[in-house]
């Protein structure tokens, strides 16, 4: 019995258009498909660095109240427990924020399109899974 060709599940009027698709151009619906995936994949990079900027944009306002904050607190003459608390408290959630963009880092990997080579190459194709 032959494998299914397309290995997740598409609502039936887009797997139609894909279908449509594929017929105009005479090829089929898994070549469509990988197409497909392997263009939005291509997207992640820019969305990662729009990500880590935005992250920036988060880390440097809180860099800046937290310098408001001691500055405000040196004027009035206090710098109690409640102060030392808000500075502990902004340093955490900037070591998060930190921890949060060391670990969306864009490393550069060859990993999709090996795979897609490596399926290319076979002289019998079937159809990747999951």
């Amino acid at each position: 019995m032959r494998e299914p060709a397309v290995m997740f599940r598409l609502p039936a009027h887009v797997l139609s258009n894909v279908e449509a698709l594929a017929q105009r151009l005479g090829v089929s619906v898994n070549i469509i498909a990988k197409l497909i995936v392997t263009r939005e994949i291509m997207h992640i990079p820019a969305m990662l660095e729009e990500h880590d900027r935005q992250l920036a944009n988060m880390h440097q306002f809180l860099r800046e109240l937290a310098f408001r904050n001691e500055e405000f607190l040196v004027e009035q003459g206090r710098r109690g427990a409640a102060a030392e608390a808000i500075t502990e408290k902004l340093n955490e959630v900037m070591t998060a924020l930190d921890a949060i963009r060391d670990a969306a880092f864009i490393r550069p990997s060859t990993t999709i399109a090996d795979l897609i080579r490596s399926h290319d190459e076979r002289p019998v194709q079937k159809s990747l899974r999951i």
